[in-house]
């Protein structure tokens, strides 16, 4: 849809790269701010186990991504290792032959993107999560429920690493059931949590839904409508 808009195919591949490299970034991040939580103690096991694993995963994912940012060798590699199954798994296919460039290229491309702007999308990145915490928060009082704001922070992080799950779209299900067995971990009744969590997925997943189908008809017809206009 952004290529026929009118964006470069080679841009719109790394804008998008750079916006989910830092919007995965934040989410994996935020365990961090529960921090006073977990010091005040009365968490329980569970969640504090699921707590210290996002902060693990956090700390190993920056770790392997300073590497491929900051060295061309390892990047290369990887490109190298992928090419290499993808020829033999499609042997009838054309070769790929410059997967480890492209991969470099894209990278150096992704931070000429976020460069010099790198202060609006980490503003954008971090507001984007704020206000889905802070519907989460709003579904919790909705139906009467207050616990502490410092837990459902654990549980959010806990629901939202769920959601990176490719075995749904959007982490359909995973969330549902993870957001709601961590908010009855953080002291959420479960009748509560089961009404909280399916608002707040109402809000943040299905009541986009309509509105991406919308504009999808209005992108079709204004560029493939121009497009046939042209061609005939």
């Amino acid at each position: 849809m952004l290529v026929q808009a009118g964006l470069p195919r080679a841009q719109a591949v790394a804008g998008l790269t750079a916006s989910n490299l830092l919007t995965l970034a934040v989410v994996l991040a935020l365990p961090v701010l529960a921090i006073p939580a977990l010091l005040r103690g009365g968490v329980d096991r569970s969640l504090l186990e699921g707590t210290i694993g996002g902060l693990g995963l956090f700390v190993a994912l920056f770790a392997v991504g300073a590497v491929m940012l900051a060295l061309d060798r390892p990047l290369r590699w990887v490109g190298r290792t992928v090419q290499r199954v993808r020829n033999r798994i499609r042997r009838r296919a054309a070769p790929v032959r410059d997967l480890p460039a492209r991969l470099v290229r894209e990278r150096d491309r992704i931070l000429g993107t976020v460069g010099r702007r790198w202060k609006s999308a980490l503003t954008g990145s971090v507001g984007r999560w704020a206000f889905d915490y802070a519907t989460l928060l709003a579904a919790l009082a909705a139906v009467g429920s207050t616990p502490r704001p410092g837990l459902v922070l654990l549980a959010f992080c806990t629901a939202q690493l769920l959601a990176q799950l490719p075995v749904t779209p959007g982490g359909l299900g995973f969330v549902e059931a993870g957001l709601t067995a961590t908010l009855a971990l953080a002291g959420v009744s479960t009748s509560h949590a089961v009404l909280a969590t399916f608002a707040y997925r109402l809000l943040t997943y299905w009541l986009p839904l309509p509105l991406g189908l919308f504009g999808a008809v209005l992108h079709r017809r204004r560029y493939l409508g121009a497009d046939r206009v042209a061609a005939g």
